[in-house]
């Protein structure tokens, strides 16, 4: 019985899905209903505001802080778009302050897409 119950429940769920317009590899995909997306520069943004900005500059401002010695995110933007592998490599390994901080490969992948990011934007902005 709980078997003819779950093939119904899997077919209804397809039949309204494809009525909807949905194919059943992008229903997979798709978040859960009510769960927001966050997009992965805005992750990388968060958490480069919260570990990178105290020796680089993180954002496009002339106005936020940082090292002289640490180059700011927006002149990184470029350098990343041509070689990402080369910054993912970076990232793990401890450089300059940074010994304490190890970033999970989603965080460098969200760090590397919001410095990316920067190479698009004007400076200032």
């Amino acid at each position: 019985m709980t078997r003819i119950l779950k093939t119904l429940s899997w077919t209804l769920c397809l039949s309204l899905l494809a009525a909807a317009g949905v194919q059943a590899d992008d229903a997979k995909d798709a978040p859960a209903p009510g769960v927001e997306t966050y997009p992965l520069d805005e992750k990388g943004a968060d958490l480069a505001r919260m570990w990178c900005s105290a020796c680089h500059v993180t954002g496009t401002s002339a106005q936020e802080s940082g090292m002289d010695a640490a180059p700011p995110f927006a002149t990184l933007g470029p350098m990343v778009v041509a070689s990402p592998d080369h910054y993912r490599t970076f990232l793990t390994r401890p450089h300059g302050p940074m010994t304490e901080i190890t970033l999970s490969r989603e965080e460098i992948e969200a760090v590397l897409a919001y410095i990316s990011s920067l190479a698009d934007q004007p400076p200032g902005k």
